[in-house]
């Protein structure tokens, strides 16, 4: 999860350029983009610089917030997704995280509690959204 408010807003905007695929996207173009959302969002007039929006594009690239972005940078000055249907908002689950999910709901599912009818009920809808989501993966 970003640390803040204006950077989630910062990489929302980010990704909404970079999946635009009939612009080209400079780094000033992002930090524009940026500033205006940030205008337009929170009222916040003093913008950003080019060093911030780097360091976002670093982290949408990085596995800290789960993005795995695979921006590059082509003709030596333009950003792109070289997935042109790569969105953040539309990350899935990997392999190793559905086997974490179904652990879990192995381990919720032994324990004792006093109440086990919605706990099941619970345990088993989300057994069943995992197993279609396994079945896609």
């Amino acid at each position: 999860m970003p640390a803040n408010k204006n950077a989630l807003i910062r990489y929302k905007t980010i990704d909404n350029c970079l999946r635009n695929k009939y612009r080209r996207w400079t780094l000033d173009d992002l930090v524009e983009a940026c500033c205006d959302a940030l205008y337009d969002m929170e009222g916040i007039k003093k913008g950003v610089c080019a060093r911030t929006v780097q360091m976002d594009i670093q982290i949408m690239r990085s596995d800290k917030l789960g993005y795995y972005a695979p921006i590059e940078v082509y003709d030596r000055i333009y950003y792109r997704y070289s997935d042109p249907d790569y969105s953040i908002t539309r990350n899935p689950l990997s392999l190793d995280d559905c086997n974490l999910i179904k652990e879990a709901i192995s381990l919720l599912g032994n324990k004792e509690n006093p109440d086990k009818e919605e706990t099941v009920k619970v345990l088993s809808k989300v057994q069943n959204r995992l197993m279609t989501l396994l079945n896609f993966v």
